[in-house]
């Protein structure tokens, strides 16, 4: 009985220390932590964007990938039986006395390269999550990049219309005195009201358009309110256009295409593995059974082989040939799906930066021009006040055509550099 006990005892420790787990710790902190600036360049939200909850998720995901490849690796753990057998009867088999105490322990050996191919999937899922954090984190910063070009949009449109108020007060004025001095009808100094109370009401919708571009972009890294007060870069800037067969020959180089070649490998890793499947486990016992009524022991051995009669993965390995068929075919299908946006991002910036170059050089400056010399005729009497205030209309209708090209030109860029894979491209920003 005493013996017995012991064997109870030890066998339980034995239990006790495998089953024990690791402690694992996880960082829940996703607290966004951002200093406060007057002023926001684009290297300052792109800094921010890499602390950002969306980005540090995206570099999680490795860390789990890295779990997977690390736990496909390992075999499986041994097998502790115990059984007591012959006990609790009458006569010689009261309580203990004749009981027959076995204690084994049995391991199970993967046949067919089981483990290896679960290792192979587990690698090429590693090298899918790096491909996937690497086009999650292009997104993140493209998003924040025509945040901050809209915000500067947003920046000069709200100056355009503080300009427009200006003028249109010191149209109105200046009719006003013509009006008391009885050189104009008042006819015109209500339609001089009428454009400075339209002026002033654009001016109040800008600057709600601003508050909204500032709160987007800001929501880009995370923060539930702006702590900056204005953005800086060169809005008005145009670069030369890259070359078709640069953008071709960087187009293999974007992570939504990269990964394909990892999803096609984890494809035929599971392949494998089912294939592996189709060939049973051996299992091997060996263990030791202590007879109470004799005081003996005697040694017991085992071998398990599962015979794959009905059951020999048949339907596993079908599906995974399917899943390889359909990968290449998606595949297929989304790299020409890409290629196409490529081109029609490519030819939408050919559009833009033609229409804001052409505005830049041309338009812009002849509308200045007009609107400086129509002024300059209706205060000396040589144009009436609707000819000045057309030309002022004209320029602030070319202004915001300006804003307005500028802003898809940047789009235009930032999409053709995120299709060719060139989005995490540093540029040099300078205040205006």
């Amino acid at each position: 009985m005493c013996r017995f006990t012991h064997l109870m005892v030890f066998s339980a420790l034995i239990v006790a220390v495998l089953a024990a787990p690791e402690a694992v710790h996880a960082d829940t902190t996703g607290q966004v932590v951002t200093t406060s600036k007057e002023v926001l360049s684009l290297q300052d939200v792109l800094q921010r964007i890499g602390n950002s909850p969306a980005f540090t998720a995206a570099e999680k995901a490795i860390e789990a990938a890295e779990g997977n490849l690390e736990q496909a690796g390992l075999w499986p753990n041994p097998e502790l039986s115990i059984e007591v057998e012959n006990f609790g009867g009458k006569d010689d088999l009261e309580g203990f006395d004749g009981a027959e105490t076995t204690v084994v322990i049995a391991q199970t050996l993967e046949i067919g390269g089981k483990r290896g191919a679960r290792k192979a999937i587990a690698s090429q899922g590693h090298s899918l999550a790096k491909w996937d954090k690497l086009a999650t984190e292009q997104d993140l910063r493209l998003e924040a990049m025509k945040a901050f070009y809209a915000t500067l949009a947003a920046q000069m449109r709200l100056e355009q219309a503080k300009q427009l108020v200006s003028l249109a007060e010191q149209a109105y004025q200046t009719v006003a005195d013509r009006v008391e001095a009885g050189k104009v009808s008042p006819v015109q100094q209500l339609r001089a009201s009428v454009e400075l109370n339209s002026s002033r009401s654009a001016a109040e919708t800008a600057e709600r358009q601003l508050v909204q571009a500032r709160q987007e972009l800001c929501a880009k890294w995370g923060d539930s309110k702006p702590n900056f007060k204005t953005v800086v870069g060169n809005f008005e800037e145009l670069s030369d256009l890259p070359e078709w067969e640069t953008l071709q020959a960087s187009f293999p180089g974007n992570p939504d295409v990269r990964r394909w070649e990892a999803e096609l490998d984890n494809k035929n890793a599971s392949l494998e593995l089912e294939r592996a499947n189709s060939i049973p486990d051996v299992t091997l016992s060996f263990g030791v059974r202590k007879y109470e009524d004799t005081g003996d022991n005697a040694y017991v051995a085992g071998l398990e082989i599962p015979l794959p009669l009905f059951d020999r993965n048949q339907g596993g390995r079908k599906s995974a040939q399917a899943e390889i068929s359909q990968t290449v075919f998606t595949r297929d299908a989304t790299l020409a799906s890409l290629s196409s946006e490529l081109q029609s991002a490519f030819q939408e910036l050919q559009a833009t930066h033609y229409q804001a170059r052409t505005l830049q050089r041309d338009i812009m400056p002849a509308a200045e021009q007009a609107n400086a010399a129509a002024q300059i005729g209706y205060q000396e009497g040589k144009f009436d006040f609707l000819e000045a205030l057309d030309a002022q209309r004209t320029l602030f209708d070319v202004k915001a055509q300006y804003v307005d090209a500028f802003s898809a030109y940047h789009e235009a860029r930032l999409n053709v550099m995120r299709l060719a894979g060139q989005i995490d491209q540093k540029e040099q920003i300078q205040p205006q």
